[in-house]
């Protein structure tokens, strides 16, 4: 699912967005969203998987905007065609990171 839904909500946003700053407070407030999910689960037990799920996606999905904002950046520092394209697909492959790291946390915790 994030190997898909990344890349294509990176391209979508890439192409819709027009401003920075607007990206940046979507950021910000998809990682309050998931700081406010998970700000007393670790004071009541059991932990709620669905809350755990969302906090955890709320988090990726700041991370999909904040790739969005490099790799605009990236552009402007190569501005050639060649340059925008190696960009867009280094962006696009980024979106995928965090979840390489939540799977391997997975197999070290088993």
């Amino acid at each position: 699912m994030a190997f898909v839904i990344g890349p294509g909500l990176f391209f979508l946003l890439d192409r819709v967005a027009g401003r920075r700053w607007p990206l940046a407070f979507v950021a910000s407030l998809f990682v309050l969203a998931s700081f406010l999910l998970r700000s007393d689960a670790y004071l009541t037990f059991p932990v709620d998987a669905t809350r755990v799920f969302l906090s955890i996606t709320f988090i990726w999905l700041g991370w999909v905007v904040v790739m969005v904002l490099a790799a605009r950046a990236l552009r402007e520092a190569f501005p050639t065609p060649r340059g925008h394209r190696l960009v867009r697909a280094a962006g696009a492959m980024g979106t995928t990171v965090p979840w390489f790291g939540f799977a391997a946390a997975q197999m070290m915790a088993r």
